[in-house]
């Protein structure tokens, strides 16, 4: 296996050199690349704004459907309450028909 040779110091430094012709060319890539980092941390903070400001609705609407989840219960509940009260109805509406059925054909 062939292992990558390291760059001398002064190699990395020729190269450095080489890539800009004068410290005006310098000066201006630290600028835009200080101008990229700006706003970079612009975007940063606007994202974690957005962020908390997504988390909280988030928090509202999970709450919201937590208690319509709870409503949902409650009304579930009554319902079959009601469901076996009608039932219980019918019965009783039943037996009374029977029994007036009875009297009638005597």
């Amino acid at each position: 296996m062939e292992y990558p040779r390291r760059v001398s110091a002064s190699k990395r430094k020729a190269g450095w050199v080489a890539a800009f012709q004068s410290f005006e060319e310098v000066w201006a890539a630290l600028g835009r690349l200080y101008d990229d980092i700006v706003k970079l941390q612009e975007s940063q903070q606007q994202t974690a704004a957005h962020l908390a400001k997504v988390t909280t609705e988030l928090d509202r609407v999970t709450e919201r459907i937590d208690r319509l989840a709870e409503g949902h219960e409650r009304v579930t509940s009554m319902l079959a309450t009601l469901a076996g009260t009608v039932t219980q109805l019918a019965s009783l509406v039943d037996s009374h028909e029977r029994r007036l059925a009875r009297m009638e054909g005597q």
